[in-house]
């Protein structure tokens, strides 16, 4: 769209991008969902950290089994960072495999991991063009945890993390962990990840920064639609494939009528 000439007068003219809507709310609002956590070693071998030796590439193949079945965060729960709170703001995921910087640099064998993730993030990014060439890719700027109040949520995630992995039911497969024990902010800051959860980017409404109305047409343009993630006013309370593939019957629906 901002290639398009549909976005923010100002940076589109910087650009010599020829403005056809002057829609100042595409490219912001960017919300995603942060993880923090903790990976340990295992002390046994049942991980799947082997999941795509030749034997388990095989056995899912001609057997549809093996540990490449897995949907890899095995287990989860949504919870409250302060008891008070009407609504969960933590959503855990448990993964029987060490998960460190988005997998990149997981440690070898065997290992588990258990991540906190905020579900009701104040920060909010942005999307912009570095240049009105189409080839050069944009520049996207989450703002991660430019609000403080993303912080002490995400420290208390941290703290049930290690009360999890620390408690007896552990007891048989915890090795060493992969980080030092700590739930401060600057361990926050270096250390929590997306949970590739972006949307907002052109979102639903009626004020200033809306772009799309309550039928996904974009203002200002006829015949146009946005539907997917970025229409989300506010991100929802857990992972959005499934509103997603909501918001695209709705739109299917919306337009056969």
């Amino acid at each position: 769209m901002l290639l398009s000439g549909i976005g923010p007068r100002n940076e589109l003219e910087a650009l010599g991008i020829p403005v056809v809507v002057d829609l100042e709310g595409v490219g912001r609002n960017l919300q995603d969902h942060l993880n923090i956590g903790q990976s340990f070693h295992s002390t046994q071998e049942i991980s799947l950290s082997d999941a795509e030796s030749i034997p388990n590439l095989l056995k899912y193949i001609f057997k549809k089994a093996g540990p490449l079945t897995s949907n890899v965060a095995e287990a989860g729960a949504f919870l409250k960072s302060r008891a008070e709170l009407d609504e969960c703001d933590l959503q855990l995921h448990f993964a029987p495999v060490h998960f460190v910087e988005h997998g990149l640099k997981n440690p070898p064998g065997h290992g588990f991991s258990l991540g906190a993730v905020l579900l009701t993030p104040k920060s909010l990014g942005r999307i912009y063009l570095r240049s009105a060439d189409p080839r050069d890719a944009p520049a996207i700027d989450p703002c991660y945890l430019s609000d403080e109040e993303d912080i002490t949520p995400l420290r208390e995630g941290v703290k049930t993390v290690w009360k999890l992995l620390e408690s007896k039911e552990f007891d048989a497969y915890r090795g060493k962990a992969v980080f030092e024990k700590q739930d401060t902010a600057s361990y926050v800051r270096a250390h929590a990840e997306t949970l590739y959860h972006p949307v907002g980017t052109c979102k639903m409404g009626q004020d200033a920064l809306s772009v799309v109305d309550a039928e996904l047409h974009v203002y200002g343009v006829a015949g146009l639609r946005v539907v997917d993630a970025s229409v989300m006013p506010n991100i929802v309370r857990g992972n959005t494939n499934a509103p997603v593939m909501m918001i695209g019957e709705k739109a299917a629906r919306m337009i056969l009528g």
